[in-house]
């Protein structure tokens, strides 16, 4: 029955990162300016990534994993004002001179951590890249179509 369980489990943690690997190649895809996209652990571990071909990173990977911990962190801590009826946090946006950093809870144990480019342009990407659609209902998207 142990051997049974692993293998359920086995099973459904591989489902979880096709899941994922899914979620951020179409974030890519649909923007040229996501510079890096991963799904983190609620305690800020990187589980899944991608880069963007020819970008070099300008913060080292060490600061963008330590960043991502805090961010977890920072999340869980929000918990008591959805608790307060303040309603479930959607989304972060921390703008710098040369990036946008988002966060968006994805479920009780994944948050999703989105680098974009942060050129001057007419259309604020950054915005419509959290509000296309609802990242989530991205999210629920592969999860209907992967039967």
């Amino acid at each position: 029955m142990k051997l049974f369980k692993k293998y359920l489990d086995m099973a459904a943690a591989k489902t979880t990162m096709e899941k994922h690997e899914k979620l951020l190649n179409m974030l890519m895809e649909f923007n040229p300016l996501v510079r890096f996209t991963a799904v983190c652990s609620t305690n800020g571990e990187i589980e899944w990534s991608s880069q963007r071909d020819n970008v070099t990173n300008i913060i080292p990977l060490e600061e963008t994993k330590a960043s991502i911990k805090r961010a977890a962190e920072s999340w869980q801590d929000r918990e008591h004002l959805s608790e307060n009826g303040a309603g479930r946090g959607m989304y972060t946006i921390t703008a710098y001179e040369k990036i946008k950093r988002i966060t968006i809870p994805l479920d009780d144990q994944h948050i999703l951590f989105i680098s974009t480019d942060n050129t001057p342009k007419k259309d604020k990407d950054y915005g419509r890249l959290v509000g296309m659609g609802d990242i989530m209902s991205i999210v629920d998207f592969i999860n209907k179509h992967e039967k």
